[in-house]
């Protein structure tokens, strides 16, 4: 499987290194404007300009004919999957670790808040966590040329299942608004039962489509 993995990440290079490009610098947004409010949202996109990479990785497998050549490896097709699943958990990763930097900043500025990170992070989580899992089941059923228009339509998705998520629990508790820490935590959750279920799904629709 870590070959599976280090070949997932050979296709991303160019593309993680753009996301770094982008996700190092805007640390400094909050720091020099001298706004902490803007931490969450900063983190969030620190988070999801690396997941964002998934549709790259599956585009280039299918443009290099990798995707026909891996079925024939000495591996099964439930480790193929599962290392697409781990390379998309330190793709994550990634975003997490380049977020430190904006944490960094932020500490020197004397300006931390613990509910600003994490509702920086648990947004950055949910929307990467649940735009993946919905995403790459899509691309194996449609096909990796459409990946960017569904990687931007599960983005879009996401982010209205967390409105979705905030309006049921407002119904049972007013005094919940949508940037509330119990919205986080719900979608939290929510986006962690959905991963592991786009896995479940994703093994066996590998499964079925390589059977035919």
């Amino acid at each position: 499987m870590t070959g599976l993995v280090t070949s997932n990440f050979y296709s991303m290079q160019g593309n993680i290194k753009l996301s770094l490009m982008i996700a190092l610098p805007i640390a400094l947004v909050p720091f020099l404007l001298g706004d902490a409010s803007m931490i969450p949202m900063i983190v969030a996109i620190q988070i999801f300009v690396f997941a964002s990479n998934t549709g790259t990785s599956l585009k280039m497998d299918e443009s290099s004919k990798w995707n026909k050549f891996e079925i024939t490896l000495p591996v099964t097709r439930t480790a193929i999957v599962s290392a697409k699943y781990v390379s998309f958990m330190l793709l994550i990763l990634l975003g997490l670790a380049t977020s430190l930097v904006t944490v960094l900043l932020q500490s020197i500025r004397g300006e931390l808040s613990f509910d600003l990170l994490f509702s920086g992070y648990s947004f950055g989580l949910q929307l990467s966590l649940m735009t993946i899992g919905i995403v790459y089941p899509l691309i194996l059923k449609l096909g990796a040329e459409k990946s960017e228009t569904l990687l931007f339509a599960a983005a879009g998705l996401s982010v209205a299942l967390r409105f979705l998520l905030w309006y049921l629990l407002h119904l049972s508790d007013a005094t919940i608004d949508f940037r509330s820490s119990e919205v986080d935590r719900v979608s939290l959750m929510v986006a962690l039962a959905i991963f592991a279920a786009s896995y479940a799904v994703s093994v066996m629709m590998y499964r079925s489509k390589e059977l035919h």
